[in-house]
């Protein structure tokens, strides 16, 4: 059975004319969606410049940090067109989740990101005891994901060699800062060279070391009279004591 309710005809120029309207439309539509995508990644590029110029790690460690704004995007709708970003607490690890300050006025907004990396760290190519000094060959480069490695990695390598090992690293475990310490330039029971300086007189004197202590550290020192003195350890493992003080 056929409805009575009538059709309803439009003239032909009619639609002729609406063609042009809905693809003004459409285009419209589509800017707008492309304006949003342009704002999300230049949001994106602004917040992980700002997470690489906080990096505490040295200019040439070749690290190479992405992030992912873990925000859902409806929320970010409601942030000025320049805010003020800033990193919320500590940015010692390179990567992990973290938080970012939006300031925008008086306005203040929390933006959750993630932080992944990739770079070269060193790695111990043996098991090394507490006590070694590290030798260029104790360690070995890896490349790859940074994202479950421990705080505190050493990305150059001048920054090892030398150093001594303050408890076993094992073989292929990441060297850390806190694994390390300077080698000691004056070891404590050395008898020691000394030069006390005063006002227009300089002494030269032995003396024991009652400390270990790396260059430019103090160290107490006692004197062959019996006196404890403090002095500050040379490179050339002398130790100096400035008595203008």
């Amino acid at each position: 059975m056929f409805s009575s309710r009538p059709f309803l005809f439009l003239p032909r120029p009619f639609y002729t004319a609406a063609i042009p309207v809905l693809s003004l439309i459409f285009c419209l539509l589509s800017f707008d969606a492309i304006a949003a995508t342009l704002s999300a990644e230049t949001l994106k590029t602004q917040i992980t410049a700002l997470v690489n110029s906080h990096n505490e790690r040295p200019a040439d460690s070749a690290i190479i940090r992405s992030i992912k704004i873990l925000t859902p995007a409806e929320q970010l709708t409601s942030l000025c067109a320049t805010p003020e970003l800033s990193i919320a607490g500590n940015n010692r690890r390179l990567t992990g989740n973290k938080s970012i300050i939006a300031q925008c006025g008086n306005k203040r907004k929390f933006i959750q990101i993630s932080v992944q990396a990739q770079g070269t760290w060193w790695t111990a190519r043996h098991g090394i005891k507490p006590g070694s000094v590290i030798e260029a060959n104790d360690i070995e480069p890896r490349t790859g994901s940074l994202d479950r490695l421990p705080a505190g990695l050493i990305f150059d390598r001048e920054n090892i060699v030398g150093q001594t090992a303050t408890r076993t690293i094992n073989k292929g475990q990441a060297v850390v800062e806190n694994q390390l310490r300077k080698g000691w330039s004056v070891v404590s029971g050395q008898e020691v060279d000394v030069l006390a300086t005063g006002e227009g007189f300089q002494i030269r004197i032995k003396a024991k070391a009652l400390d270990s202590a790396a260059a430019g550290q103090p160290v107490r020192l006692s004197t062959r009279s019996g006196q404890i003195v403090t002095g500050m350890v040379a490179p050339d493992g002398k130790v100096h004591i400035n008595l203008k003080e």
